[in-house]
């Protein structure tokens, strides 16, 4: 089951990088990481990976945070973390999700989507 937060923030793209790396548990589970700048335009991917054992599945977390447009939006999307015909994840992809929300929440303007 796939889970999707978009929100803008206050800093910029590697800040934001910064400050999500500063959680230890998702820094554990970090398995790409990517920065890409042209003037003041950046953007940053992350991927993460995690293994939960509730629902005995591997989930991805991918997080992009980019100041194309004079704002810092930071998109994640979880997947891959449901079981079963109905794809379901015992909250998994949700719980991969908050911390993301938890680092940046000093700076965040706007909650755009969050389901």
């Amino acid at each position: 089951m796939k889970h999707y937060l978009e929100l803008t923030v206050n800093i910029k793209p590697m800040q934001g990088c910064q400050r999500i790396l500063e959680d230890e548990d998702l820094k554990s589970n970090l398995i790409f990481q990517d920065y890409k700048a042209a003037g003041e335009k950046e953007i940053v991917i992350l991927v993460f990976q995690k293994f939960f054992f509730r629902n005995n599945s591997t989930a991805t977390l991918t997080v992009t945070i980019d100041n194309f447009n004079d704002v810092t939006y930071v998109k994640c999307i979880s997947s891959g973390n449901g079981e079963g015909l109905f794809d379901f994840g015992w909250g998994a992809g949700k719980s991969f999700i908050r911390p993301i929300r938890e680092m940046l929440a000093a700076n965040i303007m706007e909650i755009i989507e969050d389901n």
